[in-house]
């Protein structure tokens, strides 16, 4: 056993071995599966229709009750999305001072588990409308707090000329991840009839079983990186810590950023612009195929398959260009991508159109993100990557509204669910417009150029 006072070994922060790498893709694979079957195409869909509008008798009381269990949902979110701006940042400082990390990838990825497995009390009954909605969101919040953890392993288990295509593979592997539970949702759960399983249809079974399957997905695929992450050793080991002193450094921490990396600060802003348009690209695609092109719940799966199909080629593809050409150009050039391809979707309105240019979308969302991840990490000076991270998320989670609401507040202008597509447009024009002029340096440009 090595002494208390023997340093981690320095390959491990700085080189990679292979099992580090691979626990790192495949937590990416598992938690993917809460974005895409819980929160965007299957059981947010049974919480806000199905279980919402139980019991509501002729279309105007069923659409009635539908509008208000999307709004119950929204709120929910909102609320969790306030409870991620204000714990990230302060988890991060935790976790890189304190040397906690490790520690907190667990509890809350565990907690993520934990929290789905707890949704098939949701019973179809519009009483068990509050308790989908809330344990939706805080689902959400302990997978967004797990995600800062991982993300600051990254740099860690990657060197600057190889971290783009580490980063771009773990995003293709989560939508990989996506394709298989979701496959596996459709082939078991859905269709034929209620799935080859046959669990009844009675009282919402068939889709409350669904988190159950879920939930030990998402066990299996990131139990590897929560048994072998890279330890973190702590920047302050001597300091005590708690909650006041933490924001407190939060604070003094940004207020030196203004001086010292005000191009961290702008980029934190810019992203999280973009970002949000980008993920409401996937958070309301459910919605625009069942409301605006008559999808049913099964082509809507289907289309789920095939996107992250086609997001999963994208994003490795794109981790290979970001190692050759930098994280910028990726950026840039997804983020123009997703501009004109959803203008094509929103003036030729016929659901061929969807299909083709929404699959066409979806091949430069993950590389805009998986290239987001990237830039970060080499913004961000040694020692301070989670703390940065939590940043990211907070930053995120602060304009996390923008996305939604331009999408609702075109649709309540038009009346016509497609024109929401206008919205997000908008949105990830404003997030490219603030990202351009930033003068990022090396950062955004390939490992070894100058």
């Amino acid at each position: 056993m090595a002494s208390i006072s023997e340093p981690a070994a320095p390959s491990t922060a700085v080189r990679p071995t292979r099992p580090p790498v691979v626990s790192f893709a495949l937590w990416d694979g598992g938690m993917s599966a809460f974005s895409s079957v819980i929160l965007t195409f299957v059981f947010a869909t049974y919480v806000a229709s199905a279980v919402a509008s139980e019991g509501a008798v002729g279309e105007e009381a069923i659409t009635a009750a539908q509008a208000h269990g999307s709004q119950v949902l929204t709120t929910w979110q909102s609320i969790g999305a306030v409870a991620v701006a204000l714990l990230a940042p302060l988890l991060g400082n935790l976790a890189d001072r304190g040397g906690a990390r490790n520690a907190l990838l667990r509890i809350t990825t565990l907690a993520t588990v934990v929290t789905i497995a707890l949704m098939p009390l949701v019973a179809l009954d519009s009483d068990y409308l509050t308790l989908g909605a809330a344990l939706i969101a805080l689902a959400v919040v302990f997978s967004e707090l797990a995600g800062v953890f991982v993300n600051s392993v990254l740099p860690e288990i990657s060197s600057p000329a190889d971290r783009g295509r580490i980063s771009g593979t773990a995003w293709a592997v989560g939508y990989w991840g996506s394709i298989g539970c979701l496959g596996l949702v459709l082939v078991l759960f859905v269709m034929p009839g209620t799935g080859l399983l046959g669990i009844t249809g009675e009282d919402g079974w068939n889709y409350r079983a669904i988190p159950l399957f879920v939930a030990l997905w998402i066990l299996v695929g990131t139990t590897p990186l929560m048994l072998r992450a890279p330890k973190h050793p702590a920047s302050a080991p001597d300091e005590r810590w708690n909650p006041w002193q933490g924001y407190a450094h939060i604070v003094r921490r940004v207020i030196r950023a203004f001086r010292e990396e005000p191009v961290m600060l702008q980029y934190l802003v810019a992203s999280a612009i973009y970002r949000d348009g980008l993920g409401a690209v996937f958070s309301i695609a459910g919605v625009l195929a069942a409301n605006a092109y008559g999808f049913s719940f099964e082509g809507i799966i289907v289309f789920g398959i095939a996107a992250n199909l086609v997001a999963g080629f994208g994003v490795y593809l794109g981790g290979k260009v970001d190692d050759r050409v930098g994280p910028r150009p990726v950026i840039i050039a997804g983020s123009l991508g997703v501009i004109v391809l959803g203008l094509v979707v929103l003036f030729f309105g016929s659901s061929l159109v969807f299909w083709i240019a929404g699959l066409a979308i979806c091949l430069f969302v993950g590389p805009v993100q998986s290239a987001s991840r990237n830039l970060l990490t080499r913004l961000s000076q040694p020692g301070r990557e989670t703390e940065n991270f939590g940043l990211y998320a907070t930053t995120g989670r602060a304009l996390g509204f923008l996305g939604t609401a331009a999408f609702a507040a075109t649709v309540a202008i038009s009346g016509e669910t497609r024109t929401g597509i206008l919205g997000i447009v908008l949105v990830m024009a404003l997030g490219l417009i603030a990202f351009v002029p930033i003068r990022l340096g090396a950062a955004g440009r390939a490992a070894g150029t100058v």
